[in-house]
């Protein structure tokens, strides 16, 4: 008879708490490296999608002009009303931007937020860029795509006068006033949506100065002129809400800068504070200023060129280069950009 022979089996195996530490931390590790990875390719999703909102904006730029021989004023005064007050050069391209039903039912004979309020509420995708957050508290449906009214800060003088941009107030501009070549030309660039709250400053907001600064020859103002500019801006800040404004971006149908026009004056995402000229804001504002480009985007902003194609601008660009870029009919060569 043969003996059975017992052995005791070894104790079922796990992690220790040392090795589920271990793979704890290279977990960790792992989502740390991966992180800014997904961010970025977000980001670069996003941006994209900004570029393309750009190009539709260009495309149906072109098509406004093909059919009218024009492009779209920055305002459209609408006459016997305040001067201040009418259309931007968005509400006349709804039509290229599938938007037909809502420019049919809009009213030209009356302002923007008048006979128009409910109309201009529509939230249109083709104006958000989606690297910038949505507008704020307050009524108004965002906007991040502004015209290029020229390099001097003067784009909303009126009577007429000639800013030497694309897009500002009360002037009509053809594609054959655009005498330094469309590839040369800023058409569109990138705003910042404000947060609409007034009890707070944020990097969207924007502020006055009393004095109109100084520019020996305001469509090419020098480096020290813009500095000395943004020193004022930046004291412009106060603590009381009437020196700042948080409504900029807030508007596509409103025709003003910082709502629907910028320039070039200063560079894009400019370290100072983009500021109005003048008393009080208006309606953000109704007034010439220094309206910079801005985005969302590291390292610069996006903008549509007068011949459709869109382009990545540097906050490190020349400011020169960029006085050139935004003025249509200087006769000087843009460079390398």
């Amino acid at each position: 008879m043969k003996c059975l022979r017992i052995t005791s089996r070894d104790p079922e195996k796990g992690f220790t708490l040392i090795e589920l530490l271990v793979v704890i931390a290279i977990i960790a590790i792992l989502v740390a490296l991966l992180l800014p990875a997904v961010q970025q390719a977000r980001e670069a999703a996003r941006r994209s999608s900004c570029k393309n909102n750009l190009k539709q904006l260009g495309l149906a730029l072109h098509n406004y002009h093909d059919t009218y021989n024009i492009f779209p004023q920055g305002q459209f005064w609408v006459q016997g009303a305040y001067s201040w007050h009418g259309n931007s050069a968005w509400v006349s391209l709804l039509p290229f931007l599938e938007q037909a039903p809502l420019y049919e039912k809009w009213n030209f004979n009356v302002s923007y937020h008048t006979g128009n309020n409910t109309l201009r509420q529509q939230k249109i995708a083709a104006f958000w860029c989606p690297s910038d957050r949505r507008f704020g508290s307050g009524t108004g449906p965002g906007n991040n795509y502004a015209g290029c009214g020229g390099s001097t800060p003067f784009i909303y003088q009126g009577n007429g006068r000639d800013s030497h941009g694309i897009i500002f107030r009360r002037v009509s501009i053809r594609m054959r006033d655009i005498l330094d070549g469309t590839s040369n030309v800023v058409m569109v660039g990138e705003i910042l949506k404000g947060d609409g709250d007034q009890g707070r400053l944020s990097d969207s907001d924007i502020t006055r100065v009393g004095t109109t600064p100084t520019f020996a020859n305001p469509e090419f103002a020098t480096q020290a002129e813009v500095d000395a500019a943004g020193a004022a801006c930046d004291a412009g800040v106060a603590p009381s809400a009437q020196y700042s404004l948080s409504q900029c971006g807030r508007d596509w149908a409103a025709p003003y800068p910082f709502q629907t026009m910028f320039n070039t004056t200063v560079p894009p995402n400019w370290s100072h504070r983009s500021c109005a000229f003048g008393g009080g804001f208006g309606l953000c504002a109704d007034r010439n200023g220094l309206v910079s480009m801005r985005s969302r985007h590291s390292g610069g902003a996006q903008c549509t060129l007068a011949d459709g194609s869109v382009r990545f601008i540097s906050e490190n660009i020349d400011l020169t280069t960029w006085h050139r870029l935004g003025n249509r009919d200087d006769g000087q060569p843009v460079g390398e950009f």
